[in-house]
């Protein structure tokens, strides 16, 4: 019986977990995802089909994108992606992965730093902002019946520990906590589970 094969979609936050996801699944499952960074939503939506076509059709997704979208960015104020467009683009790129017939599972954005500066003049992120964003996909799952992966939750138990000198990217602890709970999430699918 062959493995399943295991999609994972996001930014450089699942490009920095991919690696353990792969390694802990290794006897479980195909684990592939993009080579490049899957940025803001809009980027996702726009590559997507090129992805599966080269990556093959999946059995499982997990799937992510938060943090671009929410980032305050000087040169699109107030925000990379206003949030009603965020919306929109999530519910077409779930259009999308549904039509593929694998079972997606949904993971919040992780947070920043509570101590994170906030500058004007380059991108910056706040927590509130990252929540909003958080809740707006919620709610956009929760119709679509998509379970999520509270990577959120994960990260923001020991900001401390699980994130980088950045104050934004996981280290190498977070990326082990983070991987270890997507490729929890990933084996309750591939059991024919929900969440």
């Amino acid at each position: 019986m062959s493995k399943p094969r295991v999609l994972l979609l996001g930014d450089s936050i699942r490009m920095s977990y991919q690696p353990m996801v792969a390694q802990m699944l290794a006897d479980e499952a195909n684990v592939v995802g993009p080579a490049e960074n899957g940025q803001f939503s809009l980027y996702t939506l726009a590559h997507l089909p090129a992805w599966l076509d080269e990556l093959g059709c999946p059995d499982i997704v997990h799937w992510n994108n938060g943090i671009h979208d929410s980032g305050h960015n000087p040169d699109r104020q107030p925000r990379q992606i206003p949030l009603d467009i965020y919306v929109m683009t999530l519910g077409y790129i779930l259009q999308q992965l549904t039509a593929t017939g694998a079972k997606i599972i949904f993971a919040t954005s992780t947070p920043v730093h509570p101590d994170m500066p906030f500058r004007n003049d380059t991108w910056a992120w706040r927590n509130p902002d990252i929540d909003a964003y958080n809740a707006a996909a919620r709610n956009v799952m929760k119709v679509g019946r998509v379970p999520v992966n509270n990577l959120h939750a994960v990260v923001a138990a020991d900001p401390d520990a699980l994130l980088a000198e950045d104050q934004l990217h996981l280290s190498d602890a977070g990326q082990h906590a983070c991987a270890k709970a997507v490729a929890a999430a990933v084996r309750t699918r591939i059991c024919g589970g929900e969440s």
